[in-house]
């Protein structure tokens, strides 16, 4: 089995556990309000020695019980205020969404509000201004689920017998802490989880140099000397009389092999470990000259230090000193990359100059061509990577001082690279236009099955690591690209480029570069324009819909993403934000083509530009202007300005200036669209499929009837020996609403669900053999179609 891509670069299940609830708090801010918290239901009480381990590494963290303020454990009502942040004494962020561990309660339970203990009542009414860490099918997370599952889980290959669960469970505390690595390429059984029972040393002492004192008070006076006894025979050290100074100073010195595994197994999970790297901190021996600098987190530091000022240096060199310096400083710090440092953050500079370098390479020419298409060409093959490295290089880092170095960088090479490339692809369609109006650039019209995704402001580097990740989740994806409509805005680039823009007509370009209905001459409102989605057949659907692409002819049109509102609101901060972005974009994508659609286009309005420190200004006076934005401006008629012109998609009469290069009509802009420039004209179409290979059918699905939340199915052939499930994956049984049944010799079978929130969800009647193969399967609808 192949885990799933989120998962890929968290080491352990502890790590991945806690990425999925932060996960689950996520949400389109343009659509709805953040979950207040999230409540984690664990009927069986399965997680909680993993919970016992995660509580340090996460704050936002607490647990219902008995009043346990150390432990962030509280009755129902203590929690609530935790909730409403009406205590004091307990501090949480505004941007920090609760997480609530509830052992023994399943979501059944809250559920069921009337029958709810009286001790749990006020926590109800959380599960619907909160979400429920929960598997898509609506389950309660189990350990087991959690492994196996492919649909954001871990999809390790779990063995399913008694044994196996009991011993999977006992090992929890342990499993919760060992490498992935050691669990994928074979099948887990019994025996592989009773081996991590057994004393592990080196585990143990990496625990015990984390967190010696606690970790002393944890242990009885057995455990305590069976550890110092094995790190005598095993490490050649005695942690109760050399102490964990001494510890560390070995760690780091690695001067046999016994300290040198250490290292590597404290490597393959740093994140575990959150204390030792102050402990190396006071355990690097002085007086000593130092050759192997990897070990010492100061020495990291250090080196961090000198490239944060050797990269504000670069803000007085010019463009081709620059690349030269930067080219020097990746091979002096490339190394420091495949550190531990790295690993937990303490390197971000370190990162960050890897994509300085490819920006550096990508800029070291202009982009040419004696065409739009020819320049199109040579930015769709490589030019967009300095785009990507430019944003990539900012989300590296987080703190003020180290934000500073990578705008000098990009201020010294990356902005003139935009400014002259820009100038050249003005130039160029100066002399021959853009394709503009219906007839140059018609709108796009969905196939049948296929559900149009409008992704505000998905520039053509990023929709690049769109389809890569949808690629590693084995999506098949279908790249092309077009022109935007000008001026580069919504309002005028989004009807431009939908399935109604035949009935859109344009007369004056007004304070909003907006269209009218060609019917009546009214304003394109959001209304009017999911009025004529409608009329012409499409399903409109929110984010949060999948409508019923079951339908005959069924076509909709959908929007998400919301990184246009986030770039004019955060500026240079919106880098930092595009991989959460992207993320929740592909989690759309699959929740769509889930639900039976064939296909998902993905299309966009625009592209933009972003300079950390503040594109370039020029003055365009606002009193010879209709309307002024960042890139572009209606100019008043007979007012004459000295700035480059085009003609407006909607009316090839009206025309409107833009900014020269990427010079900007206000200053303080670090993000701005509008204007004509390869990064904000040039906009993917992306089409999105499922790569499922069809599953041949043997069993024949005859007829499904649904008796309220019941399904009752006759099958052909009758009489062998198979089964039948429902699944929102028909080839993921961890994606099962209800529980499998035999089909009878006669060929009837019957299967309830009992979540009735599930009722309406599109669901695959699946037919299985002994061996677990689907041999037959057929979409419905659960409590039956309208």
């Amino acid at each position: 089995m192949t885990k799933y891509s989120e998962h890929k670069n968290f080491s352990t299940l502890l790590e991945s556990v806690k990425l999925s609830l932060l996960h689950a708090g996520r949400y389109n801010r343009s659509d709805m309000v953040g979950p207040t918290v999230i409540l984690w239901t664990d009927s069986d009480n399965q997680w909680a020695a993993l919970v016992d381990q995660l509580r340090p590494l996460m704050s936002e963290l607490f647990t219902l019980g008995e009043y346990n303020p150390e432990k962030r454990g509280g009755p129902a009502i203590w929690l609530r205020c935790i909730i409403e942040r009406s205590l004091p004494d307990i501090e949480l962020p505004e941007d920090v969404t609760p997480i609530i561990y509830m052992p023994n309660v399943g979501r059944q339970t809250l559920r069921a509000v009337e029958e709810c203990p009286d001790s749990l009542k006020p926590l109800v009414e959380l599960q619907y201004r909160g979400t429920v860490w929960t598997q898509r099918n609506g389950r309660d997370w189990t350990v087991e689920a959690f492994l196996v599952s492919e649909d954001g889980g871990l999809g390790l290959d779990v063995a399913k017998d008694r044994h196996t669960r009991r011993s999977m469970l006992g090992a929890l505390a342990q499993l919760a802490v060992t490498p992935l690595t050691r669990l994928t390429g074979k099948r887990l059984e019994a025996e592989d989880f009773d081996k991590l029972m057994v004393e592990d040393t080196p585990r143990d002492l990496l625990v015990w140099i984390n967190s010696p004192s606690e970790i002393q008070e944890q242990w009885d006076e057995n455990k305590w000397a069976a550890f110092i006894s094995r790190c005598k025979a095993e490490y050649g050290f005695d942690p109760k009389k050399e102490g964990v100074i001494v510890a560390g100073e070995k760690l780091g010195i690695r001067e046999d092999e016994a300290w040198k595994n250490l290292w590597k197994r404290f490597e393959e999970s740093p994140l575990l470990y959150p204390g030792l790297p102050e402990v190396l901190r006071k355990s690097k021996p002085s007086g000593k000259l130092i050759f192997d600098k990897e070990p010492w987190p100061d020495e990291n530091d250090s080196e961090e230090k000198s490239l944060r000022q050797d990269l504000l240096s670069l803000s007085s060199k010019s463009a081709a000193e620059a690349r030269k310096t930067i080219e020097d400083l990746e091979a002096k710090h490339h190394k420091r990359r495949d550190w531990v440092w790295a690993t937990i953050g303490q390197s971000p500079l370190a990162i960050a100059l890897e994509h300085l370098t490819v920006m550096a390479k990508e800029t070291s020419q202009s982009i040419g061509g004696d065409s739009a298409d020819a320049m199109s060409s040579i930015y769709r093959g490589s030019g967009y990577k300095a785009d990507m490295s430019a944003i990539l290089a900012l989300a590296s880092v987080k703190s003020a001082e180290d934000s500073k170095a990578i705008e000098a960088a990009l201020r010294s090479i990356y902005l003139p690279w935009l400014d002259d490339a820009a100038r050249h692809f003005q130039k160029l369609i100066t002399a021959k236009p853009l394709p503009s109006g219906n007839d140059e650039l018609p709108g796009i019209v969905a196939e049948v099955g296929e559900c149009l995704l409008f992704a505000d402001g998905l520039r053509f580097d990023i929709s690049h690591r769109l389809t890569a990740l949808a690629e590693e989740q084995q999506l098949r994806v279908s790249f092309n690209w077009r022109w935007a409509s000008l001026p580069t805005v919504t309002a005028t680039a989004k009807p431009a480029l939908s399935p109604v823009a035949d009935q859109i007509i344009g007369k004056q370009l007004g304070e909003e570069f907006r269209p009218v209905t060609k019917e009546d001459g009214k304003p394109l409102t959001i209304d009017r324009f999911r009025k004529l989605l409608i009329i012409e057949g499409y399903q409109v659907l929110s984010p949060s819909e999948v409508g019923e692409p079951e339908q005959a002819d069924a076509r909709a049109w959908t929007e998400f993403g919301e990184i246009d509102k986030l770039g004019h609101k955060l500026q240079g901060k919106l880098a930092a934000r595009i991989t959460e972005q992207i993320e929740l974009l592909l989690e759309r994508i699959r929740e769509l083509l889930q639900a039976g659609w064939k296909r998902v286009r993905v299309v966009t309005d625009h592209g933009w530009l972003l300079v950390p420190g503040g594109l370039p200004g020029v003055q365009l006076p606002k009193y010879l202007t209709e309307c002024r934005w960042a890139r572009c401006a209606a100019i008043k008629d007979h007012s004459k300005v000295d700035f480059p012109m085009a003609n407006w998609h909607w009316n090839p009469h009206e025309y409107f200036a833009y900014g020269p290069g990427i010079n900007c009509f206000s200053n303080g802009n670090e993000y701005a669209h509008g204007g004509v420039s390869l990064q904000e004209c040039l906009i993917p179409d992306l089409q999105f499929s499922l790569s499922d290979v069809p599953v041949k059918t043997i069993a024949k699905i005859k007829e499904i009837q649904w008796l309220g939340m019941r399904c009752r199915a006759t099958v052909d052939p009758s009489g062998a020996k198979i089964k039948a499930d429902l699944r929102t994956k028909p080839n993921d049984e961890t994606s099962s609403v209800a529980t499998p049944k035999m089909v009878s010799a006669d060929g009837h079978v019957s299967l309830l669900v009992e979540n009735e929130e599930l009722e309406g969800t599109i669901v695959s009647l699946v037919i299985f053999d002994p061996s677990g193969s689907v041999i037959g399967k057929q979409a419905t609808t659960i409590g039956g179609d309208e």
